[in-house]
């Protein structure tokens, strides 16, 4: 039976499984270009981004870079950026996870989560991993997220993360707007 088509804009794609998907670490400066691609336009990026942030991003060994491709597609599907645990929040950060516009619906996003919760060695995760840094593995992973991301956190609650913190436009005014949300699983 065919895979359904998924229409995202003018573009058609097939909905493809992730488990086509190959996560692989980021390779050199080709890969930074075709991340800073996907930066553009993405919910939630802000200023922070182009070639030059994922060179050093890629250079700290305090982060690590994963790449999702699918064979016969081009560029990437999408990426995410784990940091190491740093000061007062334990665990791994899921600094940034990036879906191609085209690839979104269709599993890409699911898998980079899914890879990010297993390097972070969060029980039950059951992510591919190509391998992680030294300081993978606390058994944590959290995220902060825009609280009006409604597709990212659909996604980050589907894998059982859960609010821990409300960052509100007024700190310290339980009643202002929730302006980020603090997730974590493990």
């Amino acid at each position: 039976m065919a895979t359904p088509a998924r229409t995202t804009g003018e573009r058609t794609t097939p909905a493809r499984p992730a488990r086509d998907a190959v996560l692989r670490p980021w390779r050199g400066p080709a890969d930074s270009a075709a991340l800073a691609a996907l930066d553009d336009g993405a919910p939630g990026i802000g200023v922070a981004c182009g070639p030059e942030w994922h060179d050093d991003a890629a250079a700290d060994p305090a982060r690590l870079h994963l790449l999702l491709e699918r064979p016969g597609e081009p560029g990437p599907a999408g990426y995410a950026v784990l940091a190491a645990p740093r000061g007062p929040e334990p665990g791994v950060e899921l600094h940034r996870l990036v879906v191609h516009p085209d690839r979104r619906g269709t599993g890409a996003g699911r898998a980079l989560l899914g890879a990010a919760l297993a390097l972070a060695g969060v029980p039950g995760a059951t992510g591919d991993t190509p391998g992680g840094p030294p300081w993978a593995g606390p058994g944590r992973l959290w995220l902060e997220v825009a609280a009006d991301n409604v597709a990212a956190l659909a996604l980050y609650r589907s894998a059982g993360m859960v609010t821990e913190t409300v960052l509100r436009t007024v700190p310290g005014d339980p009643s202002s707007t929730p302006l980020r949300l603090l997730l974590a699983r493990g």
